[in-house]
């Protein structure tokens, strides 16, 4: 598949942090679709932030493995990073007041929902933010 390079463990954790922040873009986009967070809209910087973000790691791995690891290639999970950053704090910054709000004023079991499924979406988020931290100390092929 590679060639004469080998696949590092940085390509498995750069494959798994695209997974995450693409399970984090679906989750964000099912969450602006619920009920209580449906008038918020969707935020096309959070989509383009962890769709560039899931890219940058993908083709790290893959321009990894055609071209060897190449220092010009570093700058790769340096735009994951700040993309995956970007998308987590502007999400959570989008459903902080809609949080504090039901929690205190408009507690029911439909907006509560809305909000578990808003929490969990933001876990992921952050999950790929942190996926990207670790990953970006590894590299993707051994020469």
């Amino acid at each position: 598949m590679m060639g004469n390079k080998k696949a590092a463990p940085g390509a498995v954790l750069m494959i798994l942090t695209a997974a995450a922040a693409l399970a984090a873009l679906v989750l964000y986009i099912q969450n602006c679709k619920t009920n209580y967070f449906m008038n918020l809209g969707t935020d096309q910087s959070i989509v383009v932030c962890l769709a560039v973000c899931a890219s940058a790691e993908i083709l790290m791995v893959i321009l990894s493995a055609v071209l060897g690891a190449k220092p010009y290639l570093d700058i790769l999970p340096v735009i994951a990073g700040v993309c995956a950053a970007t998308a987590t704090v502007r999400f959570i910054g989008s459903r902080i007041a809609g949080a504090a709000s039901i929690m205190t004023f408009e507690n029911n079991a439909e907006n509560m929902a809305d909000l578990n499924s808003a929490i969990v979406a933001m876990a992921v988020c952050a999950a790929a933010m942190f996926c990207v931290m670790i990953s970006s100390f590894f590299k993707a092929v051994k020469d």
